[in-house]
């Protein structure tokens, strides 16, 4: 099939539209299925180079140190995953800029948490604007993916700022032969960020108790969701990264933007895929949790509510995907699938219950038609997996509210009688009563696809207001919506669990229909206003691009509304 689509440097190819009312995932979001390099083997013995002092300096004349750890997680054919740790053993520092020249003709291809330049051998890593600050014991992380030709010999020299590593602190005599800029920074949580736009928001309390907040307050307070979508769970070549698919790095400011257009919750899509290390323990790379959890602390220490998934891992169109529902081996997929899920958890069991974890996302196996067995019995089975191994980490999450889907997230498979099987939660909290659910149930929303996502301008016009029948599905319309969406309350809602439509939408086709936007405004309002009715909470979702097909409301790279309208139109306005 050929490319239709392009969202920042990814393509798309054409899809068929479903055979059955429900989710589509090409929603010009998940990874192309193009011929680029594979990963040939999953993992390699982990290579590991400890510099066990660096200088550092943030000033003349400063004594300091630092560790740093090389660490090659995995490697292939051609290429290789590796992650560096430095660790300030001196006094503070503002910015870093770390150097190390490749011995075998290594190159980096795509780096996080960090930005890199390379001249032949010689490579230079400087601070993200988040991670430049590092107090006395302070680390930075990043992670790359790099390619090599043969032999992979770790660096075995490293200079900061300007410093060679000497193994024991230095006091230099003159300023470093390199300075690096400035970089706005981020404090440790649970400090908040400052921003130019911004007064800063103040430390949050930390929660101390079980989380109390019930189903219906639960809803209420999430309000309207927003998520930022195409960033942590993009990806290449199945190794993650929150540029990978054309998006700026995720900062304050935007966040800022999100909160003061009215949206409460934010859902933060995650992909790990090639960040998670072999058997036994399967390991998250420290690099790329470590950015989870400083993107979650931009929206949670706003005040705002934040829910993580796990996304891209249970796409077989996904390089390195594994969560997969049919596939063999499923106890190695169980046992891996618990240990990434008991190092996220462990990570977040201090946040408070602003903070919601998502088993998955659309999760199933590739065919738009009636569940198939026993794929849905394994979707069951890592959902009950998820809510145990949350639980038994202890903390806020032994009364966390989870959230989990049912079969692709799709009305019909989880509120009919095709199998969906809501977990038990028996090693919650015992502080949290009896007659009350601390488990939520998650469905999106993108009907009549015809509308919300095909790629062309045949429907361009939605709901009542419609004016051409010819650019209007026959299908789908606001008395479909309703039924819809009362399904989900009648099943679920009723008895104590609440439902979020996690994503819902319509792409950009003011390119063939000028009044498109007023449409995509009455569906979002129309989403908003009768999820409400039934007691239901909502997430728009939007993957940052602006144009035609797009999802976008904002423009990330400068922090600015563009799509007010149908802001508007979600807020009820």
């Amino acid at each position: 099939m050929g490319c239709v689509a392009h969202v920042g440097l990814v393509c798309w190819p054409a899809r068929p539209r479903a055979t059955t009312a429900g989710t589509d995932p090409f929603r010009k979001r998940e990874p192309p299925v193009r011929s680029l390099r594979k990963v040939l083997t999953a993992t390699a013995a982990a290579v590991v180079a400890v510099v066990g002092s660096i200088a550092v300096t943030d000033t003349a004349s400063a004594a300091a140190g630092c560790r740093v750890d090389y660490t090659v997680a995995s490697q292939w054919q051609g290429g290789f995953n590796a992650s560096v740790q430095v660790t300030n053993l001196g006094d503070p520092v503002t910015a870093w800029d770390l150097r190390f020249s490749f011995g075998a003709g290594q190159t980096v291809n795509q780096l996080w948490n960090g930005t890199v330049t390379q001249s032949g051998a010689a490579v230079t890593v400087r601070n993200a604007p988040y991670n430049g600050t590092l107090p006395t014991n302070g680390t930075a992380s990043f992670g790359f993916i790099g390619t090599s030709a043969g032999s992979n010999p770790a660096p075995t020299t490293f200079t900061l700022n300007g410093v060679t590593c000497t193994g024991r602190p230095v006091t230099p005599t003159s300023s470093p032969t390199t300075s690096p800029t400035s970089t706005p920074t981020q404090s440790p949580r649970p400090t908040s960020t400052p921003s130019p736009t911004r007064t800063p928001t103040p430390t949050p309390t930390p929660t101390t108790g079980p989380i109390t907040v019930g189903a219906t307050q639960l809803v209420a307070d999430m309000g309207r969701g927003w998520n930022l979508g195409n960033q942590l769970e993009a990806n290449v070549n199945g190794v993650p990264g929150e540029t990978a698919w054309g998006n700026p790095v995720v900062t304050g400011a935007l966040l800022d933007r999100v909160k003061a257009a009215g949206f409460r919750t934010v859902r933060i899509p995650v992909s790990y895929l090639g960040t998670i290390g072999s058997a036994p323990s399967y390991t998250v790379d420290a690099a790329w949790l470590g950015r989870i959890r400083q993107v979650v602390d931009l929206a949670y220490d706003r005040g705002l509510h934040v829910i993580i998934n796990m996304h891209g891992d249970g796409y077989k169109s996904v390089g390195g995907a594994w969560l997969i529902c049919d596939a063999s081996g499923q106890e190695q997929i169980r046992d891996k699938y618990q240990k990434v899920w008991q190092q996220v958890a462990s990570t977040f069991q201090g946040y408070g219950g602003r903070l919601i974890f998502e088993s998955m996302n659309e999760n199933f196996d590739g065919q738009y038609g009636a569940p198939t067995q026993p794929c849905y019995s394994n979707i069951n089975a890592y959902n009950q997996i998820f809510v145990d191994t949350v639980r038994r980490t202890g903390g806020n999450n032994t009364s966390r509210w989870l959230l989990v889907p049912g079969w692709n997230t799709n009305i019909d498979y989880t509120a009919g009688n095709y199998g969906f099987v809501i977990p038990t939660d028996q090693y919650r909290s015992t502080a949290i009563p009896s007659n009350e659910r601390r488990l939520m149930i998650s469905a999106h929303y993108y009907d009549p696809w015809d509308f919300t996502g095909t790629e062309s301008g045949a429907v361009t016009q939605w709901g009542p207001n419609a004016t051409d029948p010819a650019r209007t599905a026959t299908w789908g319309q606001q008395d479909f919506m309703d039924s819809q969406l009362k399904k989900m309350h009648d099943t679920f809602t009723v008895n104590g669990y609440p439902v979020l439509i996690g994503e819902y939408g319509s792409i950009d086709k003011t390119a063939f229909d000028a009044s498109n936007n007023r449409y995509r405004a009455d569906y979002a309002r129309a989403l908003v206003a009768t999820a409400a009715k039934y007691g239901i909470a909502t997430a728009y979702w939007d993957n940052g691009y602006n144009g035609q097909y797009g999802f976008a409301l904002f423009d990330r790279q400068t922090a600015t509304v563009t799509q007010q309208g149908i802001i508007d139109a979600i807020m009820g306005r």
